[in-house]
């Protein structure tokens, strides 16, 4: 009997270790989880504000360390070329909130959301970050010294500064010169210091949270020291806030789910536990590595696009500049008498060079479309003015090759809607341009008519027609339906395929109907709502 009891009271022993010992494994697999979560969360979020910093300072110096900015800088400042180049540049196409440019302690030039505005519009900002722009202005008053003008003298800082209740991301540049007579002038004029701010708002922290997958995660005034969080400090090392989410402890939650049924059978499953508590730690491993690499590849692949967008909106802008100055001296010299000969020459530089402007604006058009840069409006507009305005825009080139382009509006649909007319407009034109291109002979008409969601637009012509294989390639970007028409009509492929971002954008679908030979119909439908309703009228142009 003794020795029974000796083996019950062992037994019971043997099972209360085994289980408190698998209850200790589980708890540390728990708490291990939790603390790589945490850490893992803490890592990105501080990866992602210092990253945010740095593509402000590479998007500020691809435009600021340049000639023509260290001219335009004066004294005194071209204020035509800042609004472009500065206040229109870094909101348009990089989302930055403000800009502006310190001279001798002063602001020579402020934008507010790509609008020039005056210093005091800009409230405390520049005095808060004023010595971040002295540590830039030490820095360049040393290069000026040194009479290093040049690209790699030059001197940029950043880092975030809290400005009233409002946080900012800031970074400064020295705006220098690179060839050797802007250098010499600028050697007797204080440096000029360009500053770029992002808002460190709502929008910001929603974008945040959405990237790195971090539910909850918001801004607070006051950070405090914890595993889910993350303080911010501004210029001069001082706290200033942070971010913050709610503890999710995965681990944690998952232990106490299965807490009850843990307690029956963890006496019998004491190996098995051991063994699945070393294969899942083996897993968390592998699942963090794999989210640390998923995230480097996402992180890479933004930045591969942002440069892409970057470089599109630069070269773009660059050579607009000179294009723009030999279209203004082709004008001016079409202006003075010329024999025929030389003014036929000089029509073929200016219609060429007209060309190569739309071409320009198309592909920054569709780079800010696919890098989601493009913000619809809604306003009002007088549905029959925007169709008559767009025919009127190609009745020339309809007359020149003898073809009848006519319009319609369809009862009840004239009158005013809400809606992006600009963008409504744009689209349209690219139909009705395609639609007198490759129509030779017969007609072009336009129609547009209420449907159930809003309006439906269509641009019916009689040319050459589309093959019903060419069709799948309209809407791609740099396609065309066959490779012997890029020799007989001009274009670039470009106008189906932002058409189709556009109507897309809108919310609406964009299609072809066509037979070879007799003709096509192109059409799309958009959701748009009518400001009041009117007496249903037909508005018919040209027969």
């Amino acid at each position: 009997m003794r020795s029974l009891h000796w083996i019950v009271g062992a037994t019971i022993v043997l099972v209360a270790v085994s289980v408190l010992g698998s209850i200790a494994l589980m708890l540390s697999a728990a708490q291990s989880l939790d603390r790589l979560e945490s850490q893992d969360e803490r890592e990105l979020v501080q990866r992602t504000v210092q990253r945010d910093l740095q593509r402000m300072a590479r998007e500020l110096t691809s435009a600021t360390v340049w000639d023509d900015a260290a001219k335009a800088m004066g004294p005194p400042v071209d204020m035509a070329w800042a609004d472009v180049n500065f206040g229109e540049y870094y909101h348009q196409y990089f989302q930055h909130d403000l800009t502006f440019v310190v001279r001798d302690g002063q602001v020579i030039y402020g934008s507010l959301a790509g609008a020039r505005v005056s210093a005091s519009a800009l409230g405390a900002l520049p005095g808060d970050a004023a010595p971040l722009v002295n540590r830039v202005l030490a820095k360049a008053t040393a290069a000026h010294r040194a009479e290093r003008f040049s690209l790699e003298g030059s001197t940029t800082d950043s880092g975030l500064v809290r400005s009233g209740d409002e946080i900012y991301l800031v970074v400064a540049a020295d705006v220098i010169a690179e060839t050797a007579p802007l250098a010499a002038r600028q050697r007797a004029v204080p440096p000029s210091i360009a500053v770029t701010v992002r808002r460190v708002s709502t929008a910001y922290t929603r974008g945040l949270q959405k990237d790195l997958g971090i539910d909850g995660l918001v801004l607070v005034a006051e950070s405090k020291s914890s595993d889910h969080s993350v303080p911010l400090h501004d210029i001069n090392g001082q706290p200033i806030g942070g971010f913050a989410w709610p503890a999710r402890d995965p681990g944690m939650s998952l232990l106490k789910a299965g807490a009850p049924w843990i307690a029956l059978v963890f006496a019998a499953l004491f190996v098995a536990a051991f063994i699945l508590f070393l294969r899942v730690t083996d897993a968390l491993n592998k699942l963090a590595a794999g989210r640390r690499a998923l995230i480097a590849a996402k992180e890479e692949a933004e930045a591969a696009n942002a440069a892409k967008t970057q470089f599109l909106a630069n070269m773009s802008h660059e050579i607009r500049t000179p294009l723009n100055g030999v279209l203004g001296m082709t004008q001016i010299m079409q202006a003075e008498p010329l024999p025929d000969r030389q003014r036929e020459r000089l029509d073929v530089i200016h219609h060429s060079g007209q060309a190569l402007l739309a071409l320009l604006n198309d592909i920054l058009d569709m780079a800010r479309l696919e890098a989601g840069g493009v913000r619809l409006r809604a306003e009002p507009f007088d549905l029959t003015m925007l169709v008559e305005s767009t025919c009127a825009l190609f009745s020339g080139a309809a007359a020149n090759k003898g073809i009848a382009l006519t319009f319609a509006v369809a009862p009840g649909g004239d009158g005013a809607w809400i809606g992006d007319p600009i963008r409504l407009r744009q689209v349209l034109g690219n139909l009705v341009a395609n639609a007198v291109k490759f129509t030779h002979q017969g007609a072009v008409r336009i129609e547009a008519s209420p449907s159930e969601t809003g309006l439906r637009f269509e641009v019916r012509d009689t040319g050459v027609g589309i093959a019903p294989e060419h069709r799948p390639r309209l809407f791609k970007i740099f396609s065309q339906v066959d490779s012997s028409l890029t020799r007989a009509h001009e274009g670039s492929g470009l106008g189906l395929a932002i058409s189709h971002e556009v109507v897309t954008l809108m919310g609406g679908t964009i299609g072809v109907d066509s037979t070879p030979g007799a003709g096509s119909t192109f059409h799309f439908d958009v959701p748009l709502r009518r400001v009041r309703s009117e007496r249903p009228t037909l508005r018919v142009v040209g027969g």
